[in-house]
């Protein structure tokens, strides 16, 4: 009986896999912190804070913008790991659909579908909070600067 449910949803329990293994991923990647090392957030605040300064400085002398030279794009373990997490996510969303189209059982593939929205739901999530913290506080320390 459980063999034989198992061969008709197949496509359906590959996906909720997928989506289980994207989301583990996901709350691992938020609770466990980042894998390379990153410099203090007060480091990033100042950094940017004064880049910022001395933009508005040199807009207000005058001065042309210097043109910034292209770099090679680098992705560290952070970033990788976020791309596999969104890229199983979508798999399983996928793998949920095609269980759909197909007409496996339904509980599989609505599982799959939540499953990998939940992933890019919580990643999506989680950075656009770390944004929204980081101009709040870029902004506090321009107007401590006398920036505001």
């Amino acid at each position: 009986m459980a063999t034989e449910t198992v061969s008709r949803n197949t496509i359906g329990i590959i996906g909720v896999f997928l989506g289980v293994i994207s989301l583990g991923m996901a709350l691992f990647h938020f609770w466990y912190g980042p894998l390379d090392k990153q410099p203090t957030l007060e480091d990033a605040v100042a950094e940017k804070a004064l880049s910022i300064k001395e933009r508005v400085i040199s807009k207000i002398k005058g001065d042309r913008t210097p043109q910034y030279a292209q770099t090679q794009k680098t992705y560290d373990k952070d970033q990788i790991f976020d791309f596999a997490t969104v890229g199983l996510a979508f798999i399983a969303i996928v793998f949920a659909v095609m269980s759909f189209v197909k007409r496996e059982e339904k509980r599989a593939c609505i599982a799959a579908a939540l499953l990998g929205v939940g992933a890019i739901t919580f990643k999506f999530l989680t950075l656009a909070l770390g944004a929204i913290i980081f101009v709040i506080l870029v902004a506090a320390v321009l107007g401590s600067l006398g920036l505001s």
